[in-house]
């Protein structure tokens, strides 16, 4: 009967050790940002930064990097999305029907970046507040994006007033 109890604490020891998180587990979690300001401030968090904030209309790609300053490496695929803030929320954007991605998992090695496209040219996206948002070694990170309007041509506003004084 000693036996039998001895084991039982033994396993349920066992099983409760392995329930514990890994070092590296509690490190990422702990490094996971709250928000897109302490990922852009915080200098030892893993960052996805958009590398122009202001994207023309005609403009095919987003471009951005993503930063590991850990000591070790972290992997992400090809796959994103883009959401687009409407009243305060982000909405994603829907991909045209035969979107897709490559399944190739890269890697960016510990203390060094990579940059990563998002292909945006099929979205006809409108001017607004955007954000890319990827998927990197198990966590969400993202940054924003503009579209702004189009400025008006001055030729238009020559033409204008040639047409307001003629009426």
């Amino acid at each position: 009967m000693k036996q039998a109890k001895l084991l039982f604490l033994l396993i349920t020891a066992l099983a409760f050790a392995s329930c514990r998180p890994t070092a590296r587990q509690t490190v990422a979690d702990a490094e996971q940002p709250t928000d897109s300001t302490e990922a852009l401030t915080s200098a030892d968090t893993l960052r996805l930064v958009i590398i122009d904030k202001s994207i023309s209309r005609i403009d095919s790609v987003v471009q951005a990097r993503i930063i590991n300053p850990n000591d070790y490496d972290v992997s992400y695929g090809q796959e994103y999305t883009i959401e687009r803030e409407t009243d305060g929320h982000w909405q994603q954007v829907p991909f045209p029907k035969h979107f897709g991605f490559t399944s190739v998992l890269s890697t960016v090695a510990a203390h060094d970046s990579a940059t990563v496209y998002g292909h945006i040219g099929l979205l006809h996206l409108t001017p607004g507040h955007y954000r890319l948002t990827k998927q990197i070694d198990g966590r969400t990170l993202s940054d924003d994006f503009y579209i702004p309007a189009p400025s008006p041509s001055p030729h238009l506003s020559i033409g204008k007033k040639l047409l307001d004084k003629v009426s």
